[in-house]
């Protein structure tokens, strides 16, 4: 008799365990989970998983990781959208350091300063507290909050962003690209990882005008005029680099 309920209680544990939506493989834990607006499309969610991440707490602080760690999970990251009705995955997408060695894997704070990531509450103590990742705010300048950012401060001058978000018109989630135009020799870059962009604030809906001063630092002025697209889902803009022997471009 006591075989036989520890074999259920053993069957209970792993159904347990199993995924929570069908299409998630096993190892699979749900981060955070974002319900999108029954007024833009029903029975729909987003949700945050990561494939067996690993806890890093952050034991020595350093700048870098301060502004977009803090204390972290780290493992293969992805984003889906789900139907909260079927609980069936709609499709999923990976989200991967922005490095040329890059592997398979993106790191999550679970607890983190406030600054880019958006944090309802901090410990009075250590002035940090549990980011909210999926914080759907309106980065095109339609009007609906359906989109989130992703931010990697790397041990360098960059400072990378990256927009992920829902689109009715697909009914999938999907990375943004940023068609970028060199104004010097007309050239045209698709990038999802793009300096500083996502961490500013618009200039007008759906539009930034900024710069990146490395001047002072033997690099040079990148001046960036971006704006949302809607017929093609992207961002579009141009980029114009300045450095010290080209002033008179100015």
């Amino acid at each position: 008799m006591l075989k036989v309920a520890l074999m259920f209680r053993a069957a209970v544990l792993c159904y347990a365990a199993g995924p929570a939506y069908i299409g998630l493989p096993w190892g699979a834990v749900i981060v955070e989970t974002k319900p999108i607006s029954a007024g833009v499309r029903a029975n729909r969610a987003l949700i945050l998983w990561m494939r067996n991440p690993e806890r890093h707490e952050l034991v020595d602080p350093y700048p870098y990781q301060d502004m977009t760690l803090g204390s972290y999970y780290l493992g293969r990251t992805r984003v889906s959208l789900v139907d909260t009705a079927t609980r069936r995955v709609i499709n999923s997408l990976p989200v991967r350091w922005d490095r040329n060695d890059a592997k398979d894997e993106f790191g999550i704070p679970y607890k983190i300063y406030r600054g880019y990531y958006h944090v309802p509450e901090v410990d009075g103590d250590e002035e940090r507290g549990k980011p909210e990742i999926l914080y759907l705010r309106d980065f095109k300048g339609d009007g609906q909050a359906l989109e989130f950012a992703f931010f990697e401060a790397a041990e360098s001058l960059e400072f990378r962003t990256t927009l992920y978000g829902y689109s009715p018109k697909q009914d999938r989630v999907i990375q943004y690209c940023v068609e970028l135009e060199n104004v010097d020799d007309g050239s045209v870059e698709d990038l999802v990882w793009v300096n500083y962009l996502f961490s500013r604030e618009q200039d007008a809906p759906g539009h930034w005008k900024y710069e990146i001063d490395y001047r002072g630092r033997g690099g040079c002025l990148m001046k960036y005029d971006v704006r949302y697209d809607a017929p093609s889902e992207r961002f579009r803009g141009t980029i114009a680099v300045i450095c010290p022997v080209d002033q008179y471009k100015k």
